[in-house]
């Protein structure tokens, strides 16, 4: 009985994950692909490029609820019988949104999606490693800086709060799912250390459209 469960919540999960926000978003408002654009991601950074700061947050939230919702409702209805449901919710959004099955398995570097996933999971743990990440890019305006310590830092905060969860799933996925986190930033690191990283402004952009056709012409 537990395959066929386990089954369909990998695929509802994985669905769910890789509905590829930022690019709807930006395509629907712009008329333009958020590939051509910037990094070319088509996360929350990137969008903020294009559409400035309101639609950042809005792309954000929309990610992570993109894995909080599926860990929640599976939770719910089958955590009783099947402890271990929710770490597969999890897993399978974050795969979802980096390798999104819209896009050519092409997406996000899946930052969002796992802040709404590990909100589900361990609240404590996550909320901590949010203001670390916040705190740094208030401090040093690097969103990748940012996600990448909070990455570091989550295991170690689910492992203080005690938030392992069923045979420890939770602590393991903290770690598998913040080390993949930390790979998808690996261009981001070198840049970090080449000291050609791009800072996070605060606030509107100028002049959006201007950024959107320099990058189209990319």
């Amino acid at each position: 009985m537990w395959i066929p469960v386990l089954l369909a919540v990998i695929a509802v999960s994985y669905l769910l994950g890789s509905i590829p926000t930022g690019y709807l978003v930006v395509k629907s408002i712009k008329k333009i692909d958020i590939r051509t654009v910037g990094s070319g991601n088509i996360g929350a950074t990137n969008v903020k490029r294009v559409l400035g700061m309101k639609w950042f947050v809005i792309v954000l939230c929309l990610d992570a609820l993109k894995g909080f919702v599926p860990v929640v409702v599976f939770t719910s209805f089958f955590g009783a019988s099947y402890p271990w449901i929710g770490v597969a919710a999890a897993v399978s959004a974050v795969l979802g949104h980096t390798f999104t099955i819209f896009l050519n398995f092409k997406g996000g570097k899946g930052v969002a999606t796992a802040l709404g996933i590990f909100l589900a999971l361990c609240p404590a743990s996550t909320l901590t490693a949010f203001a670390v990440f916040v705190v740094m890019v208030l401090f040093f305006r690097y969103i990748s800086a940012g996600s990448i310590m909070a990455a570091i830092l989550l295991p170690i905060f689910v492992l203080n709060y005690g938030e392992g969860g069923y045979l420890r799933l939770v602590q393991i996925a903290s770690v598998a799912v913040a080390a993949f986190v930390i790979y998808k930033h690996i261009d981001n690191i070198k840049r970090l250390i080449d000291g050609t990283e791009n800072k996070f402004e605060f606030g509107e952009n100028k002049k959006p459209e201007e950024t959107a056709a320099k990058g189209a012409k990319k």
